[in-house]
């Protein structure tokens, strides 16, 4: 591009007042891409808290079927109050959502259900303002919509509940009536286990694409800032330009006009890349003065050179480059990430580019913020539920392409409940930071350990010969959680239960191998728990016996 010698207009130079008005523009934006930021990690964090709460629901469900499994079998009563305990987790947050629903609700009401229902104390009030200001958008209102289809399930389980406690409480318990209730219990959870993983991948994929939206954003006000800061410098040139128009004839006019911009601009040679002009922002930024940086070559000051070089063939194929993410570098070697425009000029009359940046490493730093945040549990630093759901479809492409094997190792910690109320919150989170880096430690370097949300935590061992590879590194973690933890100056000892499902003998979608691993989990603690087991395919109870059927591991 050739500058052209503009217009004499003289007596439009930029006064003072709108010098301070553009920078206070520019104050705003910026002070409006924090606010957009902070807002973003607000909403991203109550949509964590909701991933969380439904690990939370879905294992209280669980555990009420298992409780009421183990009442009709021995008839304990600790097994009932077990249960009682176990369906309060999916009540009081039905109880939260019923009083959210409100044209004007209590949010007392609303904050002890979700407290019943064991969420988090500080996700809360995020979880409950993430409710009342999108529940009719489109993701959010799907994910209620299942949420509320799961409540007559519920109800059906409690009257199960109660009728079995009737019958075993009763003179002469009917035998026949208890297995047909057991029937009814079974039915149930199998209703329940498909609208747990709808309503599960539901929160995964509009917590996907919330990010999305967000980061969308975040890039849109960037992509704003550099534009303004690009527009007001042009504006000041040409309103320097149409005040002294007689002195911009010269090369050395331009360079007093380039100087005024709000942006750092730095002139290079196309030739050689040598640099032959800075202004004063590109000293600031670079931390060096003017009289080193000339003479420089351009590409000395981006951290992969060969950044350069493609701008160039850009700037060759397409005449100019917009809003380019590069990492560049100053006189200290300090590193950072700018949004770089470049354009193509003569000045003095050689070949040149123009360079426009602005140093973004702030928001970068929080769009890394928001994807860490989105797909990581805070806790452990493992990765979560959405991160796991996301890895495990790749992983099935995978083995699809490649006819190889995966397995899933779903994890539940035995006595976790006792560790808990007995050392704390703060003891249980001890434990749960403690069972992470064990866990990791008894994997190998290519498996992936994610936490699902309480006690839970779930494995991806991806092509694998056999399943003794499978055995030996469940075997591996028992061990290491068998050992004792030292916690708060107390020793604690808990075991786990895990239940294994592979591809593609057990299921070829992500649904069936959840739901048959977790089956066999839950079948491994009712074997003794500290133990592990794989799924197998169901078989009939003999005719005498008082079993109603199920998942049979071995």
């Amino acid at each position: 591009m050739q500058w052209r010698r503009p217009a004499t207009n003289p007596g439009t130079a930029p006064h003072s007042g709108q010098l301070v008005l553009i920078i206070w523009l520019f104050v705003g934006i910026v002070f409006f891409v924090l606010a957009l930021a902070y807002y973003s990690i607000t909403i991203l964090s109550a949509g964590r808290g909701y991933v969380g709460g439904e690990g939370l629901w879905s294992k209280g469900q669980k555990d009420a079927v298992y409780f009421l499994s183990r009442y009709a079998k021995f008839r304990d009563e600790a097994d009932f109050q077990a249960y009682r305990q176990a369906i309060s987790v999916p009540l009081g947050d039905r109880k939260a959502r019923l009083e959210l629903e409100k044209p004007d609700p209590d949010l007392r009401v609303a904050h002890d259900g979700f407290v019943q229902g064991r969420n988090h104390f500080e996700d809360i009030d995020g979880m409950m303002v993430l409710f009342r200001r999108f529940r009719h958008v489109e993701f959010m209102a799907k994910a209620i919509d299942i949420w509320e289809r799961a409540d007559a399930d519920i109800d059906e389980l409690m009257k199960v509940g109660d009728s079995l406690h009737d019958e075993i409480g009763s003179s002469r318990p009917d035998e026949a009536r208890i297995l047909a209730l057991m029937t009814d219990l079974a039915t149930i959870n199998a209703k329940l286990t498909p609208l747990e993983d709808e309503f599960s991948y539901t929160l995964g994929d509009a917590q996907r694409k919330t990010q999305g939206i967000l980061l969308s954003l975040m890039f849109a006000a960037a992509a704003i800032l550099l534009a303004a800061g690009v527009g007001f410098s042009r504006r000041l040139m040409k309103q320097s330009e149409a005040a002294h128009a007689a002195q911009l004839e010269t090369e050395d006019q331009l360079r007093k006009v380039l100087r005024m911009a709000p942006v750092p601009i730095v002139i290079s040679r196309i030739q050689d890349g040598t640099v032959i002009f800075v202004n004063e922002r590109t000293v600031e930024q670079m931390r060096a003065p003017a009289k080193v940086l000339l003479g420089q070559r351009a590409s000395d000051y981006y951290v992969i050179a060969d950044d350069r070089d493609e701008i160039v063939e850009t700037l060759g194929r397409d005449g100019d480059v917009r809003e380019r993410e590069v990492k560049l570098k100053d006189h200290h070697n300090t590193e950072f990430w700018a949004l770089l425009s470049s354009q193509m000029l003569t000045y003095m009359n050689e070949p040149c580019i123009l360079t426009a940046f602005t140093n973004f490493d702030a928001r970068k730093r929080v769009q890394d913020e928001l994807h860490h945040r989105a797909y990581h549990d805070d806790l452990t630093h493992l990765s979560n539920r959405a991160m796991f759901v996301e890895s495990l479809g790749l992983a099935l492409a995978r083995a699809r392409r490649h006819q190889s094997m995966l397995s899933i190792l779903f994890i539940d910690l035995d006595r976790f409940k006792y560790v808990n109320d007995n050392l704390g919150h703060e003891g249980g989170d001890l434990l749960l930071r403690a069972v992470a880096e064990r866990l990791v430690d008894s994997v190998r370097e290519s498996d992936l350990v994610a936490r699902f949300g309480g006690d839970e935590f779930v494995v991806l061992i991806e092509q694998h010969r056999d399943n003794e590879v499978v055995a030996s590194i469940a075997t591996k973690i028992l061990q290491a959680l068998s050992q004792v933890f030292a916690l708060k100056q107390e020793e604690v000892h808990i075991t786990a239960s895990i239940g294994i499902s592979s591809y593609p003998d057990d299921g070829a979608d992500m649904n069936a191998l959840m739901r048959k691993a977790d089956t066999a989990m839950y079948q491994a603690k009712q074997l003794g728990r500290n133990s592990f087991r794989f799924y197998s395919k169901p078989r009939k109870p003999a005719p005498d016996s008082q079993e109603t059927g199920g998942d049979v591991m071995h």
